[in-house]
């Protein structure tokens, strides 16, 4: 921990963070002395959700890193306090000592999960990094995990998507949570050579597909798809639009799961440039089948997911050679849609929602089941999450998740008033599209108000 000179003025906005953090590491301390179910430790395990709630209830998660030996709590550092340095400096170090970025807590998270989580990481000389996360994975540990290192790019992005998904129950930011720094440490960190057993894949995905089946907008975070986002962000997204197609499609929750699987594991390939660097050879798409078969267990699950992995560049084709898989489809569908939007910039200027969501159904005419087009149209809406709209008074907003009758009645927020003044970002509201208004049109990407256009990436 670097030394600061103490701030004499105090902002009691941190008292909190700075004692969870300090408490957590009495916890540590605790664990050591007494058995992990004594109760004076259960006591303790009781009093930490307490005073943990208020931050779940507001945000839905808290996490804890030292991405360069200061801790942060939710990416803000903090602050220098003289009777809690120690405290903070220590909890770092065991960051450290057990190969992590850090620990986070999700919202729903209970004490027996919570003390089934300290077992584990009181065993610092046992379990450590991918290890140490993989064991709470089987443990069936969700709202309290350990964070693979490197990984506080995952967060920011997660933290990106929270202020569009503020229309969401907690749950549901908590389940994207989840499903996003999940998808960046699957990716990300090969761990698929320590091997996985897809039942804990499953387990990530279900409480995404309740929310996706609940009819709650959880497709909001696909107005975060940015240009140059990493593997693991793009699988999660991918996820998301699979399964929104999935269940316009009808699939029940236990195809849905399928479904999540396969697009969660559908570039695993990726980055495989073959023998002394070879481009495509192999491709990634076989590379991928190759790391499926490997380091999972051979049933009909891990079957869809290699045929995925090989198929999903196909989803628009059809004769011979064999078309491919309906699931195979689903998925590429939804891969192609992010990939217009994260990738288009490598071709041209970067493309709004509305012109990637043509792009894909243009993939769809030669050959593809009309089903698929509309199930696209209806997960996304005709304005997808993020695209900028002009209203009919002349004002701009944001599409923020299709409406749950009419797909062209999405929910949206201001951006700019009707004589082109931008809306700071404190005063936005999200809400459906008033009764009695309308979208007249959706704007090009080159007509975005210049604030807005580079908002994606930040």
């Amino acid at each position: 921990m670097s030394e600061r000179e103490a701030d004499p003025r105090v902002d009691p906005r941190h008292d909190l963070p700075l004692q969870l953090a300090s408490r957590f590491m009495a916890l540590v301390k605790s664990g050591r002395s007494y058995a992990v179910g004594h109760i004076a430790f259960t006591q303790q395990l009781d009093n930490y959700l307490t005073l943990l709630e208020p931050v779940l209830g507001v945000q839905g998660h808290a996490r804890f890193d030292a991405p360069d030996g200061d801790l942060c709590m939710n990416g803000e550092r903090l602050p220098f306090r003289q009777n809690m340095h120690r405290a903070l400096e220590q909890l770092a170090q065991e960051f450290a000592a057990r190969s992590v970025d850090g620990v986070e807590f999700v919202s729903g998270v209970t004490q027996p999960e919570f003390q089934s989580f300290m077992e584990l990481f009181l065993q610092g000389e046992s379990w450590k990094g991918h290890e140490l996360i993989t064991a709470c994975h089987d443990a069936g540990i969700m709202r309290v995990r350990a964070l693979a290192q490197h990984s506080v790019a995952a967060a920011r992005g997660v933290a990106d998507a929270a202020d569009v998904l503020a229309i969401a129950p907690a749950a549901t930011r908590a389940a994207w949570a989840a499903l996003f720094t999940a998808s960046h440490e699957l990716l990300s960190y090969d761990a698929l050579d320590h091997g996985v057993e897809l039942r804990h894949l499953k387990r990530i995905a279900q409480p995404l597909v309740d929310s996706v089946l609940a009819g709650e907008p959880i497709a909001a975070a696909l107005a975060r798809v940015a240009p140059g986002e990493s593997v693991g962000a793009h699988a999660a997204h991918t996820t998301l639009a699979a399964v929104s197609m999935g269940a316009r499609l009808g699939f029940g929750r236990h195809d849905l799961m399928d479904i999540a699987v396969a697009a969660l594991l559908h570039d695993v390939g990726h980055g495989w440039t073959g023998p002394e660097g070879t481009p495509h050879a192999p491709p990634h798409t076989r590379e991928g089948v190759r790391r499926i078969a490997w380091a999972t267990t051979l049933n009909a699950c891990s079957l869809d997911a290699m045929r995925t992995a090989l198929e999903h560049h196909d989803a628009g084709t059809s004769g011979p050679p064999p078309a491919p898989a309906l699931l195979s489809r689903l998925v590429g569908l939804a891969d192609a849609y992010v990939t217009f939007l994260s990738r288009g910039a490598e071709r041209a200027q970067w493309i709004s929602p509305c012109s990637a969501l043509a792009r894909v159904l243009e993939l769809l005419r030669p050959a593809g089941p009309p089903a698929l087009g509309l199930a696209l149209v209806r997960a996304l809406g005709c304005y997808p999450p993020g695209q900028l709209v002009e209203l009919d008074d002349g004002a701009v907003a944001r599409a923020l998740v299709p409406g749950a009758e009419d797909p062209e009645r999405p929910w949206v927020e201001l951006v700019a008033d009707e004589r082109g003044v931008l809306i700071s970002g404190a005063r936005r509201v999200a809400m459906p599209l008033p009764h009695g208004r309308r979208i007249t049109r959706a704007l090009p990407r080159d007509q975005w108000p210049v604030d807005e256009a580079a908002r994606p990436a930040a």
